[in-house]
């Protein structure tokens, strides 16, 4: 069951030593994370970063769900429960190693971030619109979570479209689930990628 969180100090932004464009173009996926999770000030500083995202009519529909501890297998049981759910909706044998694997794939990390759209009554801004910024606060948490020294990996699949998993998040069936953010310490750190922009620019000219 979601409960209210008490959010406290958040990190000095002079305290950020990393670059900003540093932290967008070197930041990287890591399937595997470790202890130590994020300190109570640094998750402050990531979900005031993702609060701040780009938001059309600022609505504020993105939500955060955060799943540590005990949390994290409590949640776990409820998508353990949702995958077994849908193999009886289609008529599919269940695989006693993927409802393990449901049950126990949130301790990945110290810390997962269920980020979440709510959609808002609004006769201008569109629920595309809405939506997109949970996605952009979601892309904010993995670059906040970067810069800070974490390492993150955003994570989809089936559960996102789960009407119980969007209700144990808060969330309507007409709500959306944008992913799951598994975040920690990298266990092997990756050096940043060489990005190759060919064939991805255009320009137009009339």
């Amino acid at each position: 069951m979601a409960r209210p969180y008490t959010v406290g100090p958040s990190r000095s932004p002079a305290e950020v030593t990393v670059d900003a464009i540093d932290a967008l173009r070197t930041r990287r996926s890591y399937g595997r994370l470790r202890e130590p999770g994020p300190t109570p000030e640094h998750l402050t500083t990531i979900l005031e970063v993702a609060a701040a995202a780009p938001d059309h009519g600022e609505l504020r529909p993105f939500r955060f769900t955060l799943l540590r501890g005990d949390g994290m297998d409590a949640f776990g049981e409820v998508l353990e429960a949702a995958y077994l759910r849908r193999c009886r909706e289609t008529d599919t044998e269940p695989v006693p190693a993927k409802a393990e694997k449901e049950r126990t794939k949130l301790r990945r990390a110290p810390l997962v971030i269920v980020v979440g759209a709510e959609r808002q009554e609004s006769t201008r801004i569109t629920w595309v619109d809405q939506r997109d910024a949970a996605v952009a606060a979601a892309e904010n948490v993995l670059i906040a979570a970067h810069a800070l020294g974490y390492g993150a990996m955003w994570r989809t699949g089936h559960p996102c479209e789960d009407p119980e998993v969007k209700k144990a998040v808060g969330l309507e069936l007409d709500d959306a689930i944008v992913g799951f953010l598994y975040i920690g310490t990298p266990i092997d750190p990756k050096p940043g990628r060489e990005v190759d922009l060919e064939g991805l620019v255009t320009e137009y000219a009339g």
